[in-house]
């Protein structure tokens, strides 16, 4: 439908992700792993591999990964979900080299606690929000609009030479593997 309506596809935004499981890893089943696995990472890699050939066709473009702070610091109760976010790190660095021969540039997008419906459950809980304030810097939730920026930043021509990299949007949350 992009392709028919837009003539070609010259950005990739992958953001889908399921969270089916809140508790100790150990207890999650194979059914919660395949399944947070499958829609958040092999989505991002399928999703690729479509629109590649249709970018090479327009000469180039950007994929943006969302993965997550989780993916750098697993949070409690959120095991097989950080452990999804830390692959998509992987995936951005693994495509890049393959894709710059392209003209194609394959970066990732790390966020905090953002306050959207998604991440209710964290920011709803005020033992989890105090815990998250004395992590960050900056003392309040992300908004969508801070991701928002961070992605139109990496699509646009401004970012032409940078790709494998992934920027965290924490609030100044330490990020590191």
């Amino acid at each position: 439908m992009t392709i028919e309506q837009c003539g070609g596809v010259d950005i990739l935004v992958s953001n889908a992700a399921v969270n089916p499981f809140f508790g100790s890893i150990l207890e999650s089943t194979e059914e919660v792993w395949d399944k947070i696995l499958r829609v958040n990472v092999t989505a991002s890699f399928l999703l690729t591999k479509q629109v590649v050939p249709h970018m090479e066709k327009r000469g180039g473009g950007s994929v943006v990964i969302v993965s997550s702070v989780a993916g750098y610091q697993p949070m409690h109760g959120l095991g097989p979900y950080s452990v999804s976010k830390t692959a998509l790190l992987g995936l951005t660095r693994a495509l890049a080299p393959d894709l710059a021969q392209s003209n194609i540039r394959v970066n990732c997008v790390a966020p905090g606690i953002i306050k959207t419906r998604f991440s209710a459950a964290l920011w709803e809980n005020e033992g989890v929000l105090e815990e998250f304030f004395k992590q960050t810097s900056i003392k309040r939730l992300g908004q969508p609009e801070d991701i928002g920026g961070v992605i139109a930043f990496l699509c646009s021509d401004e970012a032409s030479y940078i790709t494998g990299e992934t920027i965290t949007v924490t609030g100044g949350m330490n990020c590191r593997l």
